[in-house]
Order: C-alpha cells, then structure tokens, then sequence
C-alpha cells in the first residue's frame, strides 16, 4: 500500500506540461476552461451571493479571487466559493470509473494557489493533472464508497493536496506527505442532504479543499503525517472493499495511463445518474404530439441511480437535479430547455407534479454494463392511444469512455455559460 502511494507521488512529481502527451494537455485545458464557465455561472446564485456577503463581513480580503466576482479571500476561503458555484448548478466535469468529480475538488484549489503564488499557467495545468491522476486513482481503489456518504470533500480533496504541493515547489517526499495528511482529514458526508436538497452541500467539496490547501501549505512547512492513514483508517471508513492494486495502476514511465483522459463534461445541470434519462425522454419527446398525450412512464434503470435519484420528493432546485422523476416530467412538459431553465424549474408547479405522478421508476438488474461501467436506463412512454415508445441508453454524451463530444462543444458551453 505504501508503495502504491510512494509511486504515485513519484509519478505526480515527474509531470511537468511539456512532459504531457498533446492530448492529455488539451483535456486539462478544457477542464479548465470548463470549469471556468461553471463557476462564472453558478457564481451568480443568489444563495452563493448571501453567503459571499456574510463571509466578506468575517473573514479579511485576501489575494484569490472568487471567480465571476469582485470578492478575493485566503486561498482556502476562496476555493470553498468557487467550488460552491459548480455544486449548486451540478454541471461540473467528474469521472465515472471512480464515481466521483475530481475537477470541482481539484481545479479551485489549483486556481487560488497559483494565484497567491503567481504560479505560470504551464504551472497550473501541471499541477491540476498530477493531481487529477492522483484523486482518480485513489477513487477507484476505495470505490465504492458506502452509499450514505457523499463523495464530495472525500477523496477527490487528496488531488487538490496534490495540486497545492506541486504549485509550492515540494517534490515526492512532500506529495506522499499530503496524500496521507490530506486523507486523515477527509469529508464524510451524508448523501440525504442532495435529496433532501438541503444546501449545507455546497459546503461538502470546499471544506475538503480548505483541508487540503491547509496541508499543503503545512507540508511545505514541516509537518508531517501518518503513512498508512489512507490504508488504515480511509479504507475502512469509506467502503466495503479497497484495491490497493489500483493506486499505482498505468503509472509505466515508458507508457503511462493518463485517467484525465477518460473523464466526461455535463451538459444538463444534473446528477450523471440523470442523464441517460433525459437523453432517452429527448429521443421519444419528437414522437410524442403534447405532453397531454403521456398516459404512463417507466424507467427501467440501475440500483445505484434509483437509489440516489429516484425520489420525487423534490421540493427545492438541489433535489430537483438529483431526481429522475422530475426531470424526466421537465423534459415532456418543456422540451429542448438549457441549462438555464432547467436550473431555474418550478418545482412546485402542478404540470410538473402531476407529470410526475405518471412515472414510475424499475430497478432492472438486467441493464448491462452495469454502473459504474455505463449509466443504462430504458425509458417507455405509454400514450393515451395505446402506443408504446422505448428508448434506451448507454452513456451519457459528453463521457470520454464511450460518448465523446468534440473540444468546440465545451468551447460553446463555456461561451453560453459565460453569456
């Protein structure tokens, strides 16, 4: 175990942007520049504003910028925020092998070191892949994490440690230090709060990264932790199986498996559980004359995605984003919304909730690939003539693993975002 972790920080302190393969730079810019136009948008949430204003009267002006705004903050402070802004739209990048997030956890922490330390961009994007490398690696060894606790502010914040250590110089020595400084500090959070809605979640990924940042900064000063921590007491605490093996998987000098590289950009404001859903809904909805025609609805989907998203409780716009019932009712009540409206839906609206009463969501065991390799659902509407339609799918456009999209469609995300 301690191999593994001593090889991964080996393999982090070794990339450099010029060391990278062109494509594996590409994709750390477009997670950049992704992530950029998520914290832009959801900067402007009126919850995030509120809370900038009540923090700026307790907290000192410091030298990282709230992105979207005119608001700077201590490192730690800052990264919180910028976090916040992609949780509370749920449009961020994250990795579906290790089923976690990795960019919202990693890329604010990266963009409010660098800033206070007038890092080069070469510098930043460096440090944002080592650390991605880092989280994925360390998320697919301990997945799957108990289905009560939340991923955010768990694992991934050992990447954002990652990330602050190589932007302050520190070498192997000092990343094996953060990686196990960093997981004696982890999140363990309730996963009821995103189905409740309630919104103490958008606190989760930026009091991880308060911690991280915290560490690095503390590293680099002399402090020390226990090796063993991630073995010994994450791997216990966080899930039902641990595979050492995975830390140190793809990491052949000669050859390296860059996981950035198999990451997926969103394209709806939603839980990924929700996605193929609404994929599926959009491809029935050009067959289906009026939302009024829909007698029934049955989604045939996977455990893991009805577990966390099959509730139709929804009563505030968080829960509304990890609900398939809602958005499946969104999708045939308002076809072809974006971004923007599905963010902003009524919740409350009776269309929406008596569309709701319609649909039904199956657990199906037969789905295959099961998640995590795929996200598969089947979607029937029956109409109100007797007709049955069907559609299914697989994966989510957007996931480099199986349904890729071009760089110019998140060019044209981040410019619609930023709009």
């Amino acid at each position: 175990m301690s191999d593994g972790i001593a090889a991964l920080a080996r393999f982090a302190d070794a990339i450099t942007l010029a060391s990278l393969p062109s494509a594996v730079r590409e994709r750390a810019a477009l997670v950049l520049l992704d992530s950029l136009g998520v914290m832009i948008w959801g900067g402007q949430d009126s919850f995030l504003g509120q809370l900038r204003s009540r923090y700026s009267r307790a907290y000192s002006p410091g030298k990282a910028t709230v992105i979207g705004t005119g608001d700077r903050f201590d490192p730690g402070l800052a990264a919180l925020l910028n976090a916040a802004a992609c949780t509370v739209t749920q449009l961020s990048e994250g990795h579906r092998r290790s089923r976690g997030d990795p960019g919202p956890h990693i890329v604010p922490a990266a963009l409010a070191v660098a800033e206070v330390e007038s890092a080069s961009g070469e510098a930043l994007l460096a440090a944002m892949v080592a650390g991605y490398e880092v989280a994925v690696r360390v998320g697919l060894a301990l997945a799957p994490l108990h289905p009560d606790q939340h991923v955010h502010g768990h694992w991934a914040s050992i990447g954002a440690a990652v990330a602050t250590v190589k932007l302050l110089g520190g070498g192997a020595r000092e990343l094996q230090q953060a990686i196990e400084g960093t997981a004696a500090l982890l999140i363990y959070a309730p996963t009821a709060t995103v189905i409740e809605g309630t919104t103490v979640h958008h606190l989760y990924v930026g009091s991880g990264l308060q911690a991280a940042i915290g560490v690095g900064y503390g590293i680099q000063a002399g402090m020390t932790a226990s090796i063993g921590t991630l073995e010994g007491y994450v791997s216990r605490r966080s899930g039902n199986s641990f595979d050492a093996s995975k830390l140190a998987a793809g990491l052949d000098p000669a050859n390296p498996t860059y996981e950035i590289l198999n990451n997926y950009f969103k394209l709806y404001p939603v839980c990924a559980q929700v996605i193929t859903a609404i994929e599926a809904v959009d491809e029935l909805r050009r067959q289906i004359p009026d939302a009024g025609s829909v007698r029934a609805v049955t989604v045939r989907t996977t455990a893991a995605a009805a577990t966390l998203c099959g509730g139709r409780d929804v009563r505030t716009t968080l829960a509304s984003k990890f609900s398939i019932p809602c958005m499946v009712a969104a999708r045939l009540l308002y076809p072809g919304q974006g971004p923007r409206e599905l963010h902003a839906i009524d919740v409350e609206a009776e269309p929406l909730r008596a569309m709701m009463r319609r649909i039904a969501i199956v657990v199906d065991p037969t789905l295959s690939p099961p998640y995590p390799d795929a996200r598969p659902v089947v979607v029937e509407v029956e109409l109100n003539d007797g007709q049955l339609l069907v559609a299914r799918k697989q994966i989510p456009v957007g996931d480099f693993s199986g349904n890729p999209i071009p760089s110019s469609d998140i060019v044209s995300k981040f410019s619609q975002l930023v709009e």
